[in-house]
Formats: C-alpha cells, structure tokens, sequence
C-alpha cells in the first residue's frame, strides 16, 4: 500500500506524459507559413483605391517547454509567432512595464502570424491578428482553396480564405472583415466592411 502511494505520490510531483517529437517539432509544411518572412522587411499593400499599407517585420517570438515538467507546471509546448510593425504609425502595438527589469517599458507588436503545438493532445492552432482583425479558426488557418483567383492585379492559387472571428466586432467601416493568406506571400491580401481590398505589392530586404 505505501508502494503504491508512493508511485502515485511521485506521478503527481514529477508529472507524467509522453509524447512523440514530430509532435512537437514544427514540420517542413508548418514552417512554410513563415517562409515569406525575414526580420527588417518592408512589405506593402496597395487597395483598389489607390491606398497603401506598410508594415515591417520586427522579430520572431517563440515559446519552447519540452518537458512535462513538475506537478502544475506548463503543459510541453512550442510555438512561434513573426511580429509586425505598422507604418508610419502603429495603432496596433501594446506597451507594458516589466516590473523585473526595474520597470522597463516594453513594446509588444502586434502578431501576424501565430502558431502552437500542443504534442500531448496532438493539436496544432493557429491565429492571424492583422490591425484590427483576429482569426479564430484554432485548429486550421482558415478555409483552404486550390483554384486560382484574381483579387486587383494580382493572381495567386492555394489560399486560405479566414473570416474574422469575432463579427460582433466589425461595425466600422475600416474594420478589416477577410483575409486571404498564402504559404507563399504569406499575408497576401485582406478587404475591409466597406469593400475596399488591399493585395501585397512588394518586398523589400
């Protein structure tokens, strides 16, 4: 009985799972969601308007627990996330204060795009965050399509359509309702409630 006890004891403390690594490892299909994306970039987009958008990519941000670790502790993880700044001014970064660096004032970019892997529950999710628009699709980048379409000048094939997740929150006539992402541009064009819809232009290193 205190055997017993004993191993049941050392299970609650020491954490008990397992997991396979390709479960864990982010694989050559999942990283190429970030191909199209290197720190120092400038990438544009021009609407059927006339406007233009401009962001750059800032960094990458990454989250990595191997183990199951010690009773309570985080569940194993890894994710990674590419960071935007939008230009000339970003209405879309947060400012926090890190009271462990004697009150540092930190920025927090906005994420464009982000994605987790959970090996114990072998689930993959992912979310878009682009001004004010958020996905919500979880488990899938959105809703996958094989044709090829013309959005402005520009053609592309093999697109996930994502809608914004919460609708409730499109009342104006900006909000960024739709977007359409690509492994190969990656964000590769987005419309507005008022229907006017940007395409990716250009890439500067």
């Amino acid at each position: 009985m205190k055997r017993h006890i004993f191993i049941i004891l050392t299970l609650l403390i020491t954490g008990c799972c397992s997991y396979d690594k390709k479960d864990f490892e982010f694989n050559e299909n999942e990283l190429t969601h970030f191909s199209d994306y290197r720190i120092g970039d400038t990438i544009y987009f021009q609407s059927n308007l006339g406007n233009v958008d401009t962001i750059t990519i800032v960094g990458f941000l990454t989250e990595r627990n191997e183990n199951c670790g010690w009773f309570m502790a985080p569940r194993p993880i890894n994710s990674k996330g590419v960071q935007i700044k939008h230009l000339p001014i970003d209405k879309w970064h947060r400012i926090s204060q890190n009271m462990t660096t004697g009150g540092k004032i930190e920025i927090e970019y906005q994420v464009l795009f982000w994605i987790s892997k959970h090996p114990t529950e072998k689930e993959v999710k992912y979310s878009i965050s682009f001004k004010d628009f958020h996905s919500n699709y979880d488990t899938i980048v959105g809703e996958f399509h094989s044709d090829t379409i013309k959005i402005n000048n520009l053609k592309f094939a093999n697109y996930y359509v994502v809608k914004h997740g919460y609708p409730d929150r499109i009342t104006e006539p900006k909000n960024v309702e739709i977007v359409y992402w690509t492994d190969k541009l990656g964000l590769t064009a987005y419309r507005n409630k008022d229907g006017e819809t940007w395409t990716k232009k250009i890439s500067i290193n």
